[in-house]
């Protein structure tokens, strides 16, 4: 009877509970005792009662200290999911665990602050739930605007030695007032590119690839991504944007000047925009196939202007096309020395680095393709043709393996009056002028197989013009 009373009593109450009786039935036993004492002269029956509610007062003491005991116990056997004995070697480091840590788990984890010593240093940063904090409006108004913080207390907090140069991570605060989402898809913040996702759309946007394919290549390397496909039209409009302010002071103001100015050289001569007297400047043999020809201002740049119309940009991003090819020519200078010889190397090198847009390029800075379109075709992973009634050439990439052969980007320029590139759109099965020797001689074994499916194409153009003189 005694041990199903027990049973009884003992399994119908949690830790705490039984703590709690055991200190009531302690407290109650003492009181009772002192009660029943008969205190000898000299000593008041008030003081043994004062001693008595002391007694029972400690209660409450009692009670707060096995929950504080049961409280420490309960941590140290349960861990956070962001407890960890990691070091990190840099700040990017940590927050990069942290976010991944967090997306795991249905939560978005971001940078609550920083703190940052004047020398620049990061001494210290904290880390929050995406719906912590509460939503303060800017302007005070009676709309009822909803907003996704809710006070989420989780907090972290990451330190750095400077003794040991590490990064620690500690966790602050563990709970979540809220659910974990069941999924990423969709959220802000969790679609946003990493910084490493960012270069590589960058690099694909200048490559002239698809969004769609963009989109597909970052979830093959990324099976967590779950960017959209309206992510990446925001990344390629935040490039074009920039390339936008490569082009400040405007590029038109030269040509509102010219009225007040004399022409500096022959690159000023007026283009003429109609495309019949651009076409017959063009091979007879590709005639049939030139659907459109689309003219670009002449102000000494008009080749760099046509490649940046070829690659989707508007013609105002000649600069960073400039850019982009200097740093192909730097980025692989022993080769490009085996190829065209250090002194050639260095002289176009020069001619690629002008970026002014109050003045038109000199002669020294204009285009020649038959040196630069080999690091077109590299640069941007692209099949460059250049059509001239003289002596029409094709451009492959140098040191790239070819997608399949429907992913392939062909672009194609026109030179015109001596002096003039202009952008050609070709139409499909045009005759494929020869690819130029310095890719046959110095291509990477992996890229061989670029010229491989166009091979009829080559010789539908050498048929052609063999005939010539026979």
């Amino acid at each position: 009877m005694t041990s199903t009373r027990s049973q009884e009593w003992s399994g119908g109450l949690d830790k705490k509970g039984l703590a709690g009786e055991m200190t009531s039935a302690i407290c109650l036993s003492v009181s009772l005792i002192l009660l029943e004492f008969r205190p000898p002269s000299g000593l008041a029956r008030s003081s043994v009662l004062h001693a008595s509610r002391c007694l029972c007062l400690s209660d409450k003491a009692i009670k707060s200290h096995y929950h504080l005991a049961h409280s420490k116990q309960m941590t140290s056997s349960h861990k956070s999911a962001f407890s960890t004995d990691m070091v990190f070697k840099t700040h990017h480091d940590l927050i990069e665990w942290v976010q991944n840590k967090g997306r795991s788990l249905g939560y978005i984890i971001i940078i609550k602050r920083t703190k940052v010593k004047p020398s620049g240093w990061i001494s210290k940063t904290t880390l929050m739930c995406d719906r912590g904090g509460i939503y303060k409006s800017v302007k005070p108004s009676t709309r009822n605007t909803k907003s996704k913080k809710i006070n989420c207390p989780f907090q972290l907090a990451g330190k750095h030695s400077k003794l040991y140069g590490i990064w620690t991570l500690q966790v602050v605060c563990e709970k979540h007032n809220h659910e974990p989402a069941s999924s990423m898809e969709g959220h802000p913040y969790a679609m946003r590119l990493s910084d490493k996702e960012t270069r590589l759309v960058v690099d694909l946007i200048k490559k002239n690839v698809k969004p769609s394919d963009i989109l597909s290549t970052l979830k093959e390397q990324n099976k967590d991504n779950v960017s959209s496909l309206q992510t990446i039209y925001n990344a390629r409009q935040k490039y074009l944007g920039k390339l936008k302010e490569l082009t400040i002071p405007s590029t038109e103001e030269p040509f509102r000047r010219m009225n007040h100015e004399p022409l500096r050289h022959s690159s000023y001569m007026e283009q003429k925009n109609h495309s019949c007297s651009y076409i017959n400047q063009l091979p007879n043999l590709f005639h049939p196939y030139i659907t459109h020809i689309h003219n670009v201002k002449s102000d000494g740049n008009c080749g760099f202007r046509a490649i940046a119309v070829c690659l989707g940009f508007n013609e105002d991003a000649w600069p960073t096309i400039r850019y982009d090819l200097m740093e192909e020519l730097n980025t692989h200078r022993d080769e490009y020395d085996e190829i065209f010889g250090r002194e050639c190397r260095l002289k176009l090198h020069n001619s690629l680095n002008f970026f002014r847009s109050d003045i038109a390029a000199s002669l020294e800075y204009w285009m020649t393709l038959h040196d630069i379109g080999i690091l077109i075709a590299s640069r941007y992973n692209v099949i460059l043709h250049c059509l001239n009634v003289g002596d029409s050439m094709t451009y492959l990439p140098l040191r790239s393996t070819p997608p399949v052969w429907y992913q392939h980007v062909a672009i194609a320029v026109g030179h015109v009056n001596d002096n003039h590139y202009v952008k050609l759109d070709l139409q499909g099965g045009y005759p494929m002028p020869p690819v130029v020797p310095q890719w046959v001689h110095f291509k990477h074994v992996c890229a061989s197989a670029w010229v491989t499916p166009y091979i009829n194409r080559l010789n539908m153009y050498a048929q052609h013009y063999n005939a010539r003189y026979y």
